[in-house]
Order: C-alpha cells, then sequence, then structure tokens
C-alpha cells in the first residue's frame, strides 16, 4: 500500500514502486542536495486529508477534509509531484490522482468502491495500482488492465515499470485465504504463498531480472515479515511477534525491508535489524539514497498516530500533529 524511490532516468532498473531518488549520485563528486517528499495523511481533523509534504512542511493539501481521502502514494519527475490516492464520494471510495495540488484524474467513475495504493511515471506515462469492486488493477494513465477477475477479491498493492514491462503486486483471495500475487503486465507472474495461510505484499522491487517482493504471510498464530525474491523467500521474522514488510529496497547486493514488529517500527539490512525506529509505530516507505537510509510512518504517541521521518534510525522531523507518512520520494537538486 505505501511507497518510496530514487529515480534515474538511464537506469529504470534502480526504480523502486514503493520510494525512490532521483539522479544518480557519483561517489567522487560533493552529494547533491536532496528535497524529500512525503504523501499521506492528516487525522487532526474531522476527516482524514490527502498531503503531501516537501522537507518536513506542507507542501499541499490535496483534499479540503469535507470528505475523508487518502495519499497513498507519491512520484516526482521533471518538478511535477504525482501523487496516487482516495477521496470517500459519499456512497464509495473513489481512486484519484494528482499532479502537484491539483486533481489529474479519476480513475473510476465512483459507482463502485476502490482505491489507488501505488504510482510509478516512466516516460510520461502514469501508472497506477490498485483496485475497483475487488478487482485488482492497474492503469496507464486513465486506460484500466484488470488483473484478475471478478469471481476473486484481489488488491495490487504495489507497482514497478522496467522498460517495457509493468510489475504490480498483491494479494487474491482463493477459496477461504488470501494469497501473495505478482502479475507482470495483464498475467500472473507466480503466486509466493498457497492456501494455506493468509498473506499479502505490499511492495515491489526490480532489478534487471530479479523480482523482489516484500509482506507477510500468517503461520496460523503470527504474522510473518517476509520478502522473496522471484519465488524464492529470502527473509523472514522469526514469529515471536507479529510482524509486516511494508517496503523493499535493493542497492547492490544489499536488500533493505522496511515495517514492523510487535510494536516497533524496524529496518532490516540483509536479514538483520538495523534499526529499531520507534517504541510504537510502523514504517510504511523507504529510500536508500547515497548510503543514508530514509523512513517514513508513523509513531504511536498520547495524540495518536503522528507522520514522521526518520534517516539513519534517527527522527528527522514530524510532519504533522496526527497522521501517517505513507509514501517517500527523494530527488537530488
Amino acid at each position: 500500500m505505501r511507497k518510496a524511490f530514487l529515480m534515474v532516468a538511464a537506469a529504470a532498473a534502480m526504480l523502486i514502486a514503493t520510494g525512490f531518488t532521483a539522479c544518480k549520485s557519483n561517489s567522487t563528486q560533493t552529494p547533491k542536495v536532496i528535497d524529500i517528499y512525503v504523501a499521506g495523511n492528516d487525522e487532526s481533523g474531522t476527516e482524514t486529508v490527502a498531503k503531501v509534504w516537501k522537507n518536513g512542511k506542507e507542501l499541499y493539501a490535496l483534499t479540503d477534509g469535507s470528505k475523508r481521502a487518502f495519499g497513498n502514494s507519491v512520484f516526482v519527475v521533471g518538478g511535477d509531484v504525482y501523487t496516487a490516492g482516495f477521496e470517500d464520494n459519499g456512497t464509495n471510495n473513489v481512486p484519484k490522482v494528482w499532479k502537484n495540488d491539483k486533481e489529474l484524474y479519476d480513475l473510476t467513475d465512483g459507482s463502485k468502491n476502490g482505491s489507488a495504493r501505488a504510482i510509478f511515471v516512466a516516460d510520461d506515462k502514469v501508472y497506477t495500482a490498485g483496485y475497483e469492486d475487488g478487482v485488482a488493477k492497474f492503469w496507464k494513465n486513465k486506460t484500466g488492465t484488470n488483473l484478475t477477475n471478478s469471481s476473486n477479491s484481489a488488491v495490487a498493492e504495489a507497482i514497478f515499470v522496467a522498460g517495457s514491462n509493468v510489475y504490480t503486486a498483491g494479494r487474491e483471495i482463493v477459496g477461504s485465504k488470501t494469497i501473495v500475487k505478482v502479475w507482470k503486465k495483464d498475467k500472473e507472474l507466480f503466486a509466493l504463498t498457497n492456501t494455506s495461510n493468509n498473506a499479502n505484499a505490499y511492495s515491489v522491487f526490480v532489478v534487471g531480472d530479479d523480482v523482489y517482493t516484500a509482506g507477510y504471510e500468517n503461520n496460523g498464530t503470527k504474522q510473518i515479515a517476509k520478502v522473496w525474491k522471484n519465488k524464492k523467500e529470502i527473509f523472514h521474522t522469526d514469529g515471536t511477534e507479529h510482524a509486516l514488510a511494508y517496503s523493499v529496497y535493493v542497492v547492490g547486493d544489499d536488500v533493505y525491508v522496511a515495517g514492523y514488529e510487535g510494536n516497533p517500527a524496524k529496518v532490516w539490512k540483509n536479514g538483520e535489524e538495523l534499526y529499531e525506529l520507534t517504541n510504537e509505530g510502523n514504517a510504511y516507505s523507504m529510500v536508500v539514497h547515497n548510503g543514508d537510509v530514509y523512513v517514513t510512518g508513523y509513531e504511536r504517541e498520547v495524540s495518536g498516530n503522528v507522520p514522521k521521518v526518520w534517516k539513519n534510525g534517527k527522527e528527522l522531523y514530524s510532519l504533522d500533529d496526527k497522521g501517517e507518512g505513507n509514501s517517500i520520494f527523494i530527488v537530488e537538486r
């Protein structure tokens, strides 16, 4: 559901649908100044407001607070800020895309419930993943492609575009269980779990021919945070606490994972805990840039959930008094 990135125009394979950075760094040069964009929700009012923050300050309120709305994913390219989410129309949640501070379009007519969960911009095309009326979908601009049919309820939670290939990941109910699915274009690429346990995927990251997927699988007692490389499981928590992996980011041979285990929000690197970010909270989206690890999510405080950004395990700033940071994207100036 939540996303982040580092964006390199000449190397699309290094993009991730859950968090990015724009521009490739050169270690022989002075590090460039970066801008940190976060999409999320301000929950301090009567209704939840979809928002975008830049460097810790509110950049846009995408909705006016008259109806419940969420900003689920952000992608920045060419100076333009694209956000995917939804707004309640009084009857259904309507999946939407905003460009900068204006609504770009609705993805559906609003007659059925839906949501836009992830966004990716490539070659001047806007790709969005989500669902409509229980059917997992992705949209290229405003044109939708069904990944499943209406016989099974399903959601596409994450999207990644590599060349001409569109990868999406999420869940589909088969029988009485939700299973993790990855699709390539409009076809199922693989199912990562079976009908033994409930499971879901929240993030997909593609490097060359390798597809990394993050999510969880229930073991019958606890939710286990997991990451798969192609069809092989390469990371899981030990099952002593409920845990979810919400974001995966790959740099060379290093695999970073963000999520939670027990109450704390956490980051793992190559299967080992790297940071515990909070006593209570969640890490939804992550970018690794020049060796630094940036994460957004929330910390649970007395007043409620507070949206935050962390850098290398330390709080960088709070974004608002109450809400959640759902997606992070970094751009080099």
